[in-house]
């Protein structure tokens, strides 16, 4: 054998590994892509529930849900419900910072992870959501209103925490709605 083969094989073999890394770099983009899809809210653009099964250490949650929106899609259609939900969206990504995770937890219903963050905090941060949210109604020329709940994460699980955002929640629903509640244990 001579050198001039030993170089025409050593070329092929430099090729195979430039095509193998060509597609191992496509491989990563596909599966980035498709982790983006599998995670994220196609109508809000937001982080969606299935993000939330392997998270970083979060201390409160709040959870939000439109008040009245069956009303909002059945008097002024789907397409203005969800023009809505996506200028919610927008509005709860806007007002918390990069450190916090912001979720369509389903239909109208939004998560809040604030990180770093105590109670007094959270009331506050739910404050000024709510109020952007009211805002809203100016946009849409009709009443759009959130009610909220707010749990303390602390040392339980993140499924607990919400589960009691989720009973704060209904709990200022049940207080005439546009209101903030935060679990407590009675």
């Amino acid at each position: 054998m001579n050198e001039e083969y030993f170089i025409k094989k050593i070329k092929e073999k430099d090729l195979l590994i430039k095509k193998y890394k060509m597609k191992n770099e496509s491989l990563k983009k596909e599966l980035e892509y498709y982790k983006k899809v599998a995670f994220t809210d196609s109508l809000t653009k937001l982080n969606n529930r299935r993000s939330l099964e392997n998270i970083e250490k979060y201390d409160s949650v709040i959870l939000g849900d439109v008040d009245h929106f069956k009303s909002i899609n059945d008097n002024y259609g789907h397409s203005i419900g969800d023009l809505v939900l996506i200028d919610i969206g927008k509005i709860l990504k806007k007002y918390v910072r990069e450190s916090d995770l912001v979720c369509r937890w389903g239909g109208e219903e939004f998560v809040i992870l604030l990180k770093k963050c105590s109670d007094k905090d959270a009331y506050n941060k739910a404050i000024e959501l709510k109020k952007a949210i009211t805002d809203l109604s100016d946009k849409f020329g009709f009443k759009i209103t959130m009610s909220f709940g707010i749990s303390k994460i602390s040392d339980k699980t993140l499924k607990k925490a919400i589960d009691e955002a989720d009973k704060a929640m209904y709990e200022s629903k049940e207080n005439g709605r546009d209101t903030i509640t935060v679990y407590s244990l009675k």
